[in-house]
C-alpha cells in the first residue's frame, strides 16, 4: 500500500464517507444474523465512485476460498489458518470480473456490538495480497475515524 499525499480528494472522501453509512446500514443484519460474534467487519471495493462489491469476515469457520488465496499470494498464516477476511473476501469477489490494480479502492471498516467503528488496519497476510495486486488505497477505520495510515477522514 503506497502512501500519498496528505490531502484527502473529495472523491475519496465521499467513498469513505459511503462505506461507513453502508457498513452502518448493513451491521443490524449482520449482527442479528451472530449475535456471538463481537465485531464485524466489513471491506467495500470501489472503482471512482462506483462500488464494485462487498466483503465480509467469517471467523467461524475454515474457508477454502480464504485458502485458495492464501496459497496463491504465499501468505503462511492464512494457509495455516484459512479464515475469510473481508479484504480477501471482496478481492475474491472482484477476481477475474474487473482488472484489480491502483485504480480500486479498499474501504475496510470494523463495527463492534453497538455500531461503533473499531480498528480494521488490514492484517499481514490481506496487505501482501493487497500490495501483489497494486492496490494502493487502502483506508480503515479505527475508533477515531477512516485513515490510511496518515491522513484521518
Amino acid at each position: 500500500m503506497q502512501k500519498h499525499n496528505t490531502q484527502v480528494s473529495t472523491r475519496m472522501r465521499n467513498i469513505v464517507d459511503k462505506s461507513v453509512q453502508l457498513a452502518l446500514s448493513l451491521f443490524p443484519e449482520a449482527y442479528s444474523e451472530k449475535q456471538g460474534y463481537r465485531t464485524f467487519h466489513f471491506a467495500f471495493g470501489w472503482k471512482k465512485n462506483k462500488l464494485l462489491a462487498i466483503g465480509q469476515n467469517y471467523p467461524d469457520k475454515p474457508s477454502g476460498k480464504a485458502l485458495r488465496f492464501a496459497r496463491m499470494f504465499k501468505t503462511p498464516h492464512t494457509i495455516a489458518y484459512p479464515y475469510l477476511h473481508a479484504e480477501i473476501d471482496v478481492v475474491s469477489k472482484l477476481w477475474g470480473k474487473v482488472y484489480i490494480d491502483n485504480n480500486i479502492k479498499i474501504v475496510v471498516i470494523r463495527l463492534n456490538r453497538t455500531g461503533q467503528l473499531q480498528n480494521s488496519k488490514p492484517c499481514k497476510s490481506c496487505k501482501t495480497v493487497l500490495d501483489a495486486l497494486g492496490v494502493e488505497d487502502v483506508w480503515w477505520s479505527t475508533n477515531k475515524g477512516i485513515t490510511d495510515g496518515e491522513v484521518l477522514c
